[in-house]
């Protein structure tokens, strides 16, 4: 959302000499490499073989730099690490601004598994792009440091969400963790799932192997991981508290999913034809109104 086979050739083993051989006859009697032989020679044989298997893409300043992935999965770890302990430390202070570090938290998690699916079932395509930090534009991040302002700002002023009826605080609560975790969750697996027929942008040309995935979760939602993004948007900002963050999440969010949802079957009936059009027919997305 490989095997392979060695053939071994027959060898027959070299003859044996009576006497260790490093040289022709002419340069005298045989003697023992140096270390100093050894060592120039195997240090000749390592960096050759390393210059030989190095990937260009891998180098710093490329799509696959080692480097800048591995910072990026440096810092989402301590976000993710930092965040977590902070919100368990206000929450046990019962501080209503444990929802700001939380937010961090599970954006940091969000990012750090789009770019671990994509490794493990989509390898390929494991770029820096597929942590999704910098690739949703800069309405995505507007988005969430509005969320964000809006929950510190509501947790100092209002802390106890007073406009809320008292009852309904808490199964607003587990109302937004369960939107987060199913999303979450549907999202991940839905990569998974499809493999290396995922892509985090929308495909204008049918691919050589390219196949329409239509077991497992896609049995049932036919855009899972547009289905999981949108409930775990929403999701956040129940946790959060935030009004005006939720009707703004949601109405963006909808009207983006609307819009390449309709796109995007637009090309999957091009490539697939009738097969697309009656998966179509028995598979539902899953947000609101967009059929």
């Amino acid at each position: 959302m490989e095997t392979s086979s060695d053939q071994l050739e027959p060898q027959t083993d070299p003859p044996t000499p009576s006497l260790p051989l490093n040289g022709s006859a002419q340069h005298g009697p045989w003697a023992p490499p140096t270390n100093h032989d050894r060592s120039t020679n195997g240090h000749s044989d390592i960096s050759n073989s390393s210059q030989k298997s190095l990937d260009p893409e891998n180098l710093p300043g490329a799509r696959k730099s080692l480097a800048g992935i591995s910072l990026r999965a440096f810092i989402l770890g301590n976000a993710l690490g930092l965040s977590s302990l902070l919100c368990v430390i206000l929450i046990y202070k019962d501080n209503a601004l444990w929802r700001a570090p939380f937010f961090i938290a599970t954006l940091s998690l969000f990012h750090f598994l789009e770019y671990w699916t994509t490794a493990a079932y989509n390898t390929r395509y494991a770029t820096i792009s597929a942590f999704l930090l910098s690739q949703n534009g800069s309405a995505y991040n507007i988005a969430h440091t509005a969320a964000l302002f809006e929950c510190i700002t509501t947790s100092i002023f209002f802390p106890n969400r007073s406009w809320l009826p008292r009852t309904s605080r808490l199964p607003l609560l587990i109302l937004g963790l369960l939107m987060i975790i199913i999303g979450q969750s549907t999202r991940t697996i839905a990569m998974a799932q499809a493999g290396s027929n995922f892509n985090h942008t929308v495909q204008m040309k049918k691919k050589e192997g390219h196949e329409l995935v239509t077991s497992g979760i896609y049995g049932y939602l036919r855009h899972p991981s547009y289905f999981g993004f949108f409930w775990w948007g929403l999701g956040t900002q129940v946790v959060l508290g935030n009004v005006v963050c939720f009707i703004g999440y949601a109405a963006v969010l909808w009207r983006f999913f609307n819009s390449r949802i309709g796109r995007e079957e637009e090309l999957l009936v091009k490539f697939f034809g009738k097969e697309y059009v009656d998966y179509r027919r028995r598979t539902w997305v899953g947000i609101p109104f967009i059929r």
